[in-house]
């Protein structure tokens, strides 16, 4: 009885000091995640805006231009601009022609602000699972010390779903997981 209690007492220690460490591990990496998170998304927002076309104010004049004088008819001894000529509202209709394309450094560079900020939230994501696995480790197992007539088959049975926890963590490579989360 006393050989379970100290076994018991050992395993629980060790358990219970390796998941607090990696708690607060991880409880590091998902505030370091979000405040990385945020900062790369107000990047990402000013970042973005040149890989949309907008069209050239020079060229939406000069087609404005150019669809007014078109819609001038000239008959003698009027100028008459409310005549439409024939397929001036297609034109219309199709509004200013796009601005040049973006450059290559542009679309590489957004590439590499919105794939940091994917992985710190694929990052963040698997610190959230792995805070979840272990606190499904610590589900269901006795914190103090049992004190009561069925005290030797209480701890028996707690080093027993202790030790096989521990087993399925080590199993699992949780230690790997949590490594890997930065």
């Amino acid at each position: 009885e006393q050989a379970w209690n100290e076994v018991t007492q050992i395993v629980k220690t060790y358990s219970d000091e390796m998941i607090e460490r990696w708690n607060s591990e991880i409880d590091t990496y998902l505030v370091y995640a979000g405040l990385f998170s945020a900062i790369v998304t107000a990047f990402n927002v000013q970042s973005y805006l040149p890989l949309q076309q907008q069209p050239d104010p020079t060229l939406a004049a000069v087609m404005q231009i150019s669809l007014q004088l078109s819609g001038l008819s000239i008959n003698t001894p009027f100028v008459n601009s409310s005549h439409a000529p024939f397929g001036a509202s297609d034109a219309a209709r199709a509004g200013p022609a796009p601005g040049p394309p973006p450059g290559a450094a542009t679309v590489a560079l957004n590439t590499l602000w919105f794939s940091s900020l994917v992985l710190s939230l694929s990052s963040a994501s698997i610190g959230i699972m792995v805070k979840q696995w272990l606190n499904e480790y610590k589900s269901g197992l006795p914190s103090g010390s049992q004190k009561t007539s069925r005290e030797t088959a209480e701890t028996r049975e707690s080093a027993r779903l202790r030790q096989y926890r521990l087993n399925n963590l080590i199993k699992w490579r949780v230690d790997v997981v949590v490594l890997a989360i930065p």
